[in-house]
């Protein structure tokens, strides 16, 4: 609907007409190769930090037009956000933040208890108890290979993290550092390792998925009880009707704190356009009209402001229907920053990388 009225708002601001054309891809890596070998001609596109980096750094991003609208002005992004950015947008001229969040579990607590301890640990999507036990595969996994990857090497070195932050109690540089490798580097060995852990799970995995299994838990469609989720994942169909018996946690040894932004690539037809688009779709009154929707963390900072304040005033938050849901659905949609002390970002690989974790993740799923 938002787009509809997007064709509207921009007649009037400019008196010209447009039709949008919208497209949706089902990971970074889809996306990038429309956009690097086939040269599609996005206006916008809404890539992931790690997938920005490369667009930026391989000359696949125009500079924002900051005289139409500049977001990056003081106060308008949540806070936090433009410094994720910084390391490979430095002046904040090509990306513009518009989601954000975690990596976590979510689970349904018509199957698992609400806040259960063996949830706050990823050893849970390694637990052969969904297996074995029960009789069927329980768990979702992402198919995503950046995610599936990091996910990989925080669980196979989880003690070498408990160590570093005495038992998950001291989430410190040292514990920062050796977690923030994980996200941001890569080697033959890291590889190997993360392989055959994905490898080891795969007696477990009900599903590889990456937008369809948070709907198949919500109609009950599907065997699994868990899974590997986006906050944005959990915090949409929280908002659906009979959405509120699901739980999302950040488990203890450590996370993904992630960043999707727009760019408009190398080949758009319509810069302009693209320009006024971020305008419009920033603006507090429809930015607040996408929150709502989305139920997920935005970078628009008024919005997200006054959403928080609105929740936390509210007596009668009950959208869940668990002890402790509102709790839960604050830190899920507004990280606090104990939960963003054990989270880290992407960056890119590089060419030779990208080639070696795409190689690795072809191993996991031709076995999976």
């Amino acid at each position: 609907s938002l787009i509809t009225e997007f064709e509207s708002w921009y007649k009037k601001e400019t008196g010209k007409s447009i039709k949008v054309v919208y497209d949706t891809f089902d990971t970074n890596e889809t996306m990038i190769t429309r956009i690097e070998l086939q040269q599609a001609d996005y206006d916008l596109v809404c890539p992931s930090d790690y997938m920005a980096e490369r667009m930026i750094h391989g000359g696949l991003a125009q500079k924002l037009d900051k005289e139409i609208f500049d977001m990056t002005k003081e106060g308008l992004i949540y806070d936090g956000l433009l410094d994720m950015t910084r390391p490979f947008d430095a002046n904040n001229e090509y990306y513009l933040p518009y989601i954000w969040g975690t990596f976590g579990i979510m689970y349904d607590t018509d199957k698992i208890d609400a806040g259960s301890e063996s949830m706050t640990s990823w050893s849970a999507l390694w637990d052969d108890h969904w297996v074995r036990e029960t009789g069927k595969k329980r768990i979702l996994m992402k198919d995503s290979m950046r995610d599936a990857y990091s996910l990989a090497m925080v669980y196979a070195n989880r003690d070498k993290l408990s160590t570093l932050s005495n038992n998950f109690t001291d989430y410190n540089k040292a514990y920062k550092d050796e977690l923030t490798s994980y996200f941001t580097t890569y080697s033959q060995a890291n590889l190997d390792q993360a392989e055959a852990v994905l490898k080891a799970q795969t007696p477990g995995i009900c599903k590889y998925e990456v937008d369809d299994g948070k709907n198949e838990m919500l109609a009950n469609t599907t065997d699994a009880y868990l899974g590997f989720f986006w906050s944005c994942d959990a915090g949409l169909i929280m908002l659906e009707e009979n959405g509120g018996h699901f739980y999302y946690t950040v488990p203890k040894e450590g996370s993904n704190v992630w960043v999707d932004g727009w760019i408009i690539p190398k080949y758009a037809g319509n810069y302009t356009a693209a320009n006024y688009f971020l305008k419009f779709i920033n603006d507090d009154t429809y930015a607040a009209t996408n929150l709502n929707y989305l139920g997920t963390s935005m970078a628009q900072k008024k919005v997200m402001d006054d959403l928080k304040a609105s929740i936390e005033e509210d007596e009668k938050f009950e959208v869940g229907y668990y002890e402790g849901y509102k709790a839960m659905y604050l830190d899920m949609v507004f990280p606090s920053a104990d939960t963003l002390k054990r989270c880290a970002v992407m960056r890119d690989f590089g060419e030779e990388g990208n080639k070696a974790l795409d190689a690795m993740w072809v191993n996991v799923r031709s076995k999976g």
